[in-house]
């Protein structure tokens, strides 16, 4: 939109009193709103922490480095998932450098991020009528976060890999990790659709489960110190399969094996299926800054002159990363809603307009849109990705412009 514009935001996004809390705290309120709305019985609350490189930008001051000597910063994201998978919104964020001008407070270690993404569930999920399930990878494998104070909605589900010593509850003997396995009842094989080097893949698992405490660090007695009330689900890839074709692919040098720690019940087939489900979702928070980087916005060819501005205009890019994101999901999970519920009446007016076409539900706004860009569906690929959309959302809001301010003088 040129130079003034631009000029514009980076004033506004610089301002002292700006900050990326403020920035979120409307997001914030909506999100809580469309929890509370779901249909759906529990809530995956997914965190992960991305990195973003700006040794391009040697003049922006306040970078700190984030891994050797590559300068950038470091955002922490908890993403709210309903049960299908569709991105509800952003619950918290968080952001720090290293030896940067936003470090965190002397002795508190990174890995707070994980107790700090709890906290935030605990503190606006407490009262939800929810169940609200918070999902970490294997960074999230801390002793401390497994006992952790959780409000009575809130479970927890960790993907584990130190060696700790496991107590297997129904046997009452002690192993460690990797060796529990044949020690847990056999729950038979299930699948999952994840995305494996961006493709999407059906991955079969063979799944273990049984009830677990964990034992504590040598220097604390296990006896006072072990958890209570969690367990443990395995599960290990024995096939996977193209989702489009259902034809076997090759293994991969590394097939899956998730130990998953989780404060979820698992007395029957269908929890324990659950549990693997729930963490299979959490992928999606990888796909959300994807979104934000290389996938649609670039959001690392970002130019301003401090971090202060920097953490502001991403915390406002991360808004339209989640719009871009959930309106993928939400057509490849129903194309048959009501478009009212993603576009304006104003911008359905203006597709309607370029294609002559009535526009109803949320497939065919999605398909007008894409056409707006050039492009076309195919069985593989009936509906624009996140890369596409962004490109013809912006393109449809220069048309709105355009559409407006045609129409106001006929109004006049």
């Amino acid at each position: 939109m040129g130079n003034s514009f631009r000029q514009t935001v980076a004033s506004l996004l610089s301002r002292p009193d700006m900050s990326d809390q403020h920035l979120l705290s409307g997001h914030l309120q909506s999100t809580l709103a469309r929890v509370a709305a779901s249909e759906h019985e529990y809530i995956i609350a997914a965190q992960d922490t991305t990195y973003y490189n700006y040794s391009g930008q040697s003049s922006m001051t306040g970078l700190g480095t984030i891994q050797g000597k590559v300068r950038g910063l470091l955002q922490h994201n908890m993403l709210l998932l309903d049960e299908a998978g569709l991105p509800l919104g952003l619950l918290a964020q968080q952001y720090w450098t290293r030896q940067g001008g936003k470090d965190l407070p002397a002795g508190e270690k990174e890995s707070q991020k994980w107790h700090q993404g709890l906290s935030a569930v605990n503190e606006h999920l407490s009262a939800s009528n929810k169940t609200v399930v918070v999902v970490t990878d294997r960074e999230g494998d801390i002793f401390s976060l497994f006992k952790a104070e959780r409000q009575p909605p809130v479970e927890l589900l960790v993907r584990v890999h130190q060696p700790r010593h496991l107590e297997v509850v129904a046997q009452q003997d002690v192993h460690k990790l990797p060796q529990v396995a044949p020690h847990l009842d056999d729950y038979g094989q299930f699948t999952v659709n994840i995305e494996r080097q961006n493709r999407a893949v059906q991955v079969v698992l063979n799944l273990r489960a049984g009830a677990v405490n964990v034992y504590p660090d040598k220097d604390l007695s296990p006896s006072r110190h072990k958890t209570q009330g969690l367990s443990l689900v395995i599960a290990q890839e024995v096939a996977c399969l193209d989702r489009k074709t259902q034809q076997p692919l090759p293994p991969p040098e590394q097939p899956a094996l998730w130990y998953l720690l989780t404060s979820l019940p698992i007395d029957s087939l269908e929890q324990v299926q659950r549990v693997v489900q729930f963490y299979a979702l959490r992928w999606r928070i990888e796909r959300f800054h994807y979104t934000l980087k290389s996938g649609a916005l670039n959001v690392e060819k970002l130019q301003f002159d401090d971090i202060h501005t920097l953490i502001n205009a991403l915390a406002f890019y991360s808004v339209v990363a989640w719009q871009l994101l959930s309106l993928t999901y939400a057509i490849r999970e129903d194309p048959h809603q009501s478009a009212l519920g993603f576009f304006e009446p104003s911008e359905l007016q203006v597709l309607q307009t370029l294609t002559s076409k009535t526009i109803v539900s949320l497939g065919e706004a999605v398909l007008a849109l894409g056409r707006m860009v050039g492009f076309a569906p195919s069985k593989q690929q009936p509906f624009p990705g996140v890369k596409v959309l962004a490109t013809a959302l912006d393109r449809l809001a220069f048309a709105s412009m355009g559409f407006q301010a045609a129409v106001k003088p006929l109004q006049d």
